[in-house]
């Protein structure tokens, strides 16, 4: 996955460590501070997603930070444009 503040152009990567509807775990190698807005891009596997991976772009506050983990809930998301995709 990767992640960034709101506004901010640079992502970051980190590890998801669980998923749900609600909310993402993931580990960071920064520490984020609770309640900071992110927006976190994904890649849905097949099996989540149908027949090819699709690319998912979560956005909300960090809710718990216990560096190097922190859970951030999901309040609204998006489907991003698959760059594997077959658009010929």
């Amino acid at each position: 996955m990767h992640y960034r503040t709101s506004g901010e152009p640079a992502w970051s990567e980190g590890t998801t460590v669980n998923i749900s509807r609600s909310g993402v775990l993931f580990q960071s190698d920064k520490a984020l501070q609770p309640q900071t807005i992110l927006e976190m891009l994904m890649e849905l596997p097949t099996k989540i997603a149908g027949e090819l991976p699709a690319n998912v772009i979560c956005c909300g506050p960090v809710v718990r930070s216990d560096p190097p983990l922190a859970a951030v809930s999901i309040v609204h998301y998006r489907f991003a444009p698959n760059p594997n995709s077959a658009n010929d």
